[in-house]
C-alpha cells in the first residue's frame, strides 16, 4: 500500500510540475543592475529607457513589447551605423533577443526601449512603471528610476532591481 501511495503521489506532482515547466520554469527573466529612463525637459514627449535582462533559463526567451502608463506607447529600438551616410540612425526592432544564460543591456547607443506621447514630464528622483511583454505572454513588471544620465558602473545614483523575476 505505502508502494502505491508513493506512486500516486509522483505521478500526481510530475501532471502538476509539467505545465509549471512549461510555462515557468524555463521562462525566468531578471532585471540586474539598474533600469533607468532618461529624464525629459517640460514637454518633451519622448525618452529612452535603459536596463540589463539576464535570461537565467535554458530557452532563448524574447522580450515583444513594452509599455509604462506615463507613455501613450513604447516600442523597441536600437542604433544602427547607416553606411552612406556615416550617421547612426534610430530604427524599430520587433524583438530583443534573450540567449539562455546571458545578459542583454538596453543602453544609451544600442538597444533601448522609448516611451513616446509622454503623458508627464519626467524629473530625475521620480520612478516610472515598465512593463515588459515576453513571446510566450508574460509580464516583467519594472519600476524604473529617472535620471539625467546613465547611473554611474558602481550602482551610485540608482537602485539595484535585482530582486524582479519573472
Amino acid at each position: 500500500m505505502k508502494q502505491f501511495a508513493l506512486f500516486v503521489l509522483a505521478v500526481c506532482m510530475a501532471a502538476l510540475g509539467t505545465p509549471a515547466l512549461g510555462q515557468h520554469g524555463t521562462h525566468q527573466v531578471e532585471i540586474t543592475g539598474d533600469a533607468w529612463v532618461r529624464a525629459t525637459p517640460p514637454n518633451r514627449t519622448v525618452t529612452a529607457a535603459y536596463l540589463a535582462i539576464r535570461n537565467t533559463g535554458d530557452e532563448v526567451r524574447r522580450v515583444v513589447g513594452a509599455s509604462s502608463i506615463v507613455a501613450g506607447r513604447a516600442e523597441l529600438h536600437t542604433h544602427i551605423h547607416d553606411r552612406e551616410s556615416g550617421m547612426m540612425q534610430m530604427r524599430h526592432v520587433d524583438f530583443i533577443e534573450l540567449p539562455p544564460g546571458e545578459t542583454v543591456r538596453l543602453a544609451p547607443g544600442g538597444l533601448h526601449i522609448m516611451l513616446m506621447d509622454l503623458t508627464r514630464d519626467l524629473q530625475p528622483g521620480m520612478t516610472v512603471p515598465l512593463s515588459l511583454e515576453f513571446d510566450d505572454g508574460h509580464r516583467l513588471e519594472v519600476e524604473v528610476d529617472v535620471h539625467r544620465e546613465a547611473p554611474d558602473a558602481s550602482g551610485h545614483g540608482g537602485h539595484g532591481h535585482d530582486h524582479h523575476r519573472h
